[in-house]
């Protein structure tokens, strides 16, 4: 695929004037977890299949672009949830990692394929990826992957969306991952980037407070967040990037969005801090509190984004 075709394949993934404002429901196993954290009892996998479905229904409609996979999310594809006109991500990684002496590397799905999301309809494919720069034999395993990932996603006409996580080591205190955190960030999209990336979903590069990638509170250091978002920018070299929610609460969610669209990020692809209110036990309550709570957040983001963004380039 030509870059001129992955780059209008990107704009499926953003609105009409160029800014992606996404809705990232391709979670699995971690699903369970966020609902094990509100309390919930143990869902059944046709459970999860039935939230991701009415969460779907909700919040796909207003955003330009949604994340959602095969494994839980086809049963909301196979339903019509996902409008036509707005983009889909389909995720490529398995769930858990392979533990290396230097850190954890991403094993790919065994019976999903960029030849396959296509086939569902997808505009993209997506690359979760433990990373850090510095972790020697797990670094170039990753690095490996992106660039075998790219290759096969550009083969089957599609772009590749890598979401570099960033580790702490079990010997950094939170305080020394906190003050290196943006440099680390900012070395992952750099040493990522010449492997074929199409587009760059990363964290806020600011760890506030205590090391938390979400503040409780909406109080950030924007001189220093600013700058530090202003760095990945850099690091991207031309290639676009979106900031993930990492489970923010909306209104440091919200800062957060003007900060990087400030400084260049093309728009956001937000999770559980948009749906999160939605898990509660009752359907019926969920999908109220979908179709008004949190859609209504993700179009306050969404407008934020639109505000402040940096369009995806047109040509």
């Amino acid at each position: 695929m030509t870059d001129a075709g992955r780059q209008a394949a990107l704009r499926r993934l953003a609105g009409p004037g160029g800014v992606i404002a996404g809705i990232a429901l391709d979670h699995r196993d971690s699903l369970r977890v966020i609902l094990e954290r509100h309390g919930l009892p143990s869902p059944s996998i046709d459970q999860l299949r039935e939230l991701k479905l009415r969460l779907a229904r909700a919040l796909a409609p207003v955003a330009s672009a949604v994340m959602l996979d095969e494994e839980l999310g086809g049963f909301a594809l196979d339903a019509g949830a996902v409008p036509a006109n707005v983009g889909l991500i389909m995720p490529l990684e398995a769930q858990g990692y392979e533990e290396l002496v230097d850190g954890p590397t991403t094993t790919l799905l065994p019976d999903f394929s960029p030849v396959k999301a296509a086939a569902r309809g997808a505009s993209a494919c997506k690359l979760l990826l433990p990373y850090r720069a510095d972790a020697g034999e797990a670094a170039e395993r990753q690095e490996a992957l992106v660039l075998e990932t790219a290759t096969t996603c550009h083969a089957a006409g599609l772009p590749l969306v890598v979401e570099p996580i960033v580790w702490r080591r079990p010997e950094e205190t939170a305080q020394s991952f906190a003050a290196g955190y943006a440099g680390l960030v900012a070395a992952a999209v750099d040493r990522l980037r010449p492997l074929g990336v199409d587009l760059f979903k990363t964290p806020f590069p600011v760890l506030v407070p205590e090391g938390s990638p979400a503040s409780s509170s909406p109080e950030i250091p924007e001189p220093a967040a600013a700058a530090a978002c202003r760095a990945l920018d850099d690091a991207c070299g031309g290639i676009p990037w979106v900031l993930l929610g990492a489970g923010a609460p909306l209104e440091t969610f919200l800062i957060q969005i003007r900060i990087a669209g400030g400084a260049g990020a093309a728009g956001f692809l937000g999770g559980r801090g948009i749906w999160g209110p939605a898990l509660v036990a009752d359907p019926v309550e969920s999908e109220r509190i979908a179709r008004e709570t949190c859609r209504s957040d993700l179009e306050r983001c969404r407008a934020t984004a639109e505000r402040f963004a940096r369009p995806l380039a047109t040509t």
